[in-house]
């Protein structure tokens, strides 16, 4: 049982109130956050007492749309070809390959200061029993797809019904055997990946399920102009349009990228209350969606979990995009607002708004007595952050995962002094490396061509030089 004091820290809570104590304390009692404040505090004293000095506080990084694809990490973004590399490895995921992969990836987000995170991924079952052990907090969906897939690669949209009902199939077994466990650490969406790999009659089946067992949804919502073309070829609708038609589009809905939404589009999600989970497309005007009333949240995606250099892409991205469109508020679906997103509005989407997206936010990402204690210390004691007059600001514009003090989720230690203490990670991560290159030494043999793009544009050393 917890039984931890955190004092003098520069104490963010992400509350709505926006309040900051900042030199403050925190009290934990077992899961829970029993105090919070920039006083004495009440009860004294703790079993464990963290001097919080040059420390930023804050509640654990929510992090709402990610898939588990690092065996793809620094092979897919030298060929970047969606078609013949990251749909033609898919045929190499495995359900036992989490066996080696699975502590690896949440040894990610725990570094990362991902406290929480919602994943969607085809072979659920092994990845949990590793989230389990880790002691993250995870909403998790086994993705439900449908199209052959090497049919795909050819523009072929080819259906499967068996391969659909298998599928549906794990998202239920998923949530029989894991919903609400780890001390209920861990809960299951239903999780149909995308309006045109998944037929409508899935999408229902999915909702079904999810009404009958007080479920949230999650799928890719508009993110490729091929969804948009092929749900138009079949049903006369734009994707939104189309989930808005079989009553899935409300606010137990979360739809990742929307990057090809219309301006009808926008009107149906801001009315249904639907939550978007925007990643890192640079295009998507997700401050309008913000000021128009419709949650958003942050998610990292695929290859590399770091919220922090997420946090800088999305600056970056919405100062190219102003200057791309001139700067101007002309149109609805281009709208820029100089000056937006605020380091403070990406550290709310990376928290009390992601928490509000997957419907836990009355548990998680904000610092409050009462809630959950999932926190993470941030050390700002290097030349990168400090001086400085705004830590939160720093933070977002210099920070690194490697700052990330401390990790806590439900009272319990994840990291600390900057180590992972909850999982052996070296172990781990070497015993991941040799499944990647398993993964990688099949995939090769079985595709020269790709082989000479990547060396083309990475050369490898000859051996013994």
């Amino acid at each position: 049982m917890s039984d931890i004091l955190i004092k003098n820290g520069f104490i963010a809570t992400m509350d709505e109130r926006r309040r900051i104590y900042r030199k403050g304390f925190i009290r934990v009692k077992d899961d829970r956050i029993v105090e919070i404040g920039s006083e004495t505090p009440r009860i004294l004293p703790a079993e464990t007492v963290i001097d919080a000095t040059n420390m930023v506080v804050m509640p654990g990084f929510v992090n709402v749309h990610t898939h588990i694809q690092q065996y793809f990490r620094g092979f897919y973004e030298y060929n970047d070809d969606f078609a013949n590399v990251s749909l033609a490895l898919e045929k190499y995921r495995h359900p036992d390959d989490m066996d080696d992969l699975g502590l690896a990836t949440c040894a990610e987000f725990i570094h990362s200061g991902c406290t929480t995170f919602q994943n969607m991924y085809t072979y659920q079952e092994g990845f949990v029993n590793a989230v389990a052990e880790a002691g993250n907090r995870a909403v998790l969906g086994s993705d439900i797809e449908e199209v052959d897939l090497e049919e795909l690669k050819k523009g072929v949209f080819r259906y499967l019904p068996e391969k659909g009902q298998k599928a549906f199939e794990r998202g239920v077994k998923l949530h029989r055997n894991w919903h609400g466990k780890a001390d209920g650490r861990i809960t299951v969406v239903m999780a149909p990946k995308a309006a045109d790999l998944t037929t409508v009659e899935t999408y229902k089946k999915c909702k079904k399920f999810a009404d009958d067992n007080g479920l949230r949804i999650t799928t890719h919502l508009s993110q490729h102009w091929r969804e948009v073309t092929q749900v138009r070829k079949l049903h006369k609708m734009t994707p939104p349009q189309l989930l808005n038609s079989i009553g899935i589009l409300n606010d137990r809905l979360s739809g990742a990228h929307c990057s090809f939404i219309t301006r009808e589009d926008l009107e149906l999600i801001a009315q249904s209350g639907m939550s978007i989970m925007h990643c890192r497309a640079i295009n998507n005007p997700f401050v309008a969606w913000i000021d128009k009333g419709i949650n958003v949240g942050l998610g990292t995606d695929d290859y590399n979990h770091d919220m922090l250099n997420l946090f800088r892409q999305n600056l970056l991205g919405q100062r190219i995009r102003a200057r791309f469109v001139g700067g101007s508020d002309d149109a609805e679906s281009i709208r820029v607002h100089p000056g937006r997103p605020t380091f403070y509005e990406l550290l709310e989407m990376a928290t009390r708004k992601g928490a509000q997206l997957l419907g836990m936010e009355d548990q998680i990402g904000s610092l409050e007595t009462g809630k959950k204690a999932d926190i993470i210390l941030i050390d700002l004691e290097n030349p990168l952050l400090l001086p400085t007059n705004e830590p939160l600001t720093s933070i977002v514009l210099y920070g690194s995962s490697s700052d990330i003090d401390t990790v806590i989720v439900d009272g319990n230690f994840l990291k600390r002094d900057k180590k992972l203490v909850s999982i052996a990670y070296k172990e781990i991560l070497a015993q991941a490396q040799r499944k990647v290159e398993e993964i990688i030494d099949r995939f090769e043999t079985e595709h020269p061509d790709q082989v000479e793009i990547w060396r083309a544009k990475a050369p490898q050393p000859s051996e013994g030089q």
